[in-house]
């Protein structure tokens, strides 16, 4: 037998960690394989802690607190003296800095997790072999396009007078949310706004992520994110109808 026919295949080659985040967008199914021989979670994380401060720091200027507070009075059906509107205001302008900074600061982390341990439990429901090292390495790095749409979305931010934090879904144009008031119909633009490019394109990436670590079908995989985030959507669209 020659030495050639005897040698054991080469292992995989590895995708560096820093190399993970693009090769999720470009090279998924690579870079999901190697995520879950190894998995890791930082960078991406990182990046989408810094996009979320970039878009606060670009946002709070631009708020109009006075405005919004008396817009959503009157949603609300309530009316208040212009002198009260001017106190609510004030208070709510001292403390957005305080807590926006405090969520684009963990609300990255805590939104990773919470999925991961969602996506994971389910599939370890269905008695797929997976770790949440597993699980936790390919959620944050399946929320890659989020942060692309982050970074797409500071140029319109740094290019508008005033914003409307409400209104912030709608500024990017990557769903067709927009075309619906969210005054008049709340279900309907909840649902719409679902409907988003760069959504679709994390749960591409969290099927053939979670494919990858349990080693099961991508259809298998998707069929259960896609029932959870259809929960998910509903659930959210309910909410915005009632409050």
């Amino acid at each position: 037998m020659s030495e050639a026919s005897g040698a054991l295949p080469a292992p995989a080659a590895e995708v560096g960690a820093l190399a993970r985040v693009p090769g999720v967008l470009f090279t998924p199914g690579k870079t999901f394989d190697s995520i879950a021989r190894k998995p890791t979670w930082l960078a991406p994380l990182l990046l989408w802690t810094a996009a979320s401060f970039s878009a606060v720091a670009l946002l709070l200027p631009r708020i109009d607190f006075e405005r919004m507070t008396r817009e959503r009075l009157e949603r609300a059906g309530q009316t208040i003296s212009q002198e009260r509107i001017q106190a609510i205001a004030e208070q709510q302008k001292r403390l957005a800095p305080v807590l926006s900074y405090i969520g684009a600061g963990v609300g990255p982390l805590v939104t990773c997790l919470i999925v991961a341990v969602v996506c994971w439990g389910a599939l370890k429901a269905f008695g797929w072999d997976l770790t949440f090292r597993q699980g936790f390495g390919v959620t944050a790095h399946a929320f890659v396009p989020g942060i692309l749409g982050a970074a797409l979305l500071l140029p319109i931010l740094a290019s508008r007078e005033s914003v409307n934090p409400d209104a912030m879904g709608d500024l990017l144009r990557s769903n067709p949310g927009f075309l619906v008031d969210r005054s008049s119909s709340k279900a309907g633009h909840s649902l719409l706004q679902s409907m988003d490019v760069f959504s679709f394109w994390t749960l591409a990436l969290l099927a053939i992520g979670f494919a990858s670590a349990a080693k099961v079908s991508r259809k298998a995989a998707a069929a259960v994110i896609l029932t959870i985030w259809a929960g998910y959507v509903l659930g959210k669209a309910g909410l915005a109808a009632l409050f």
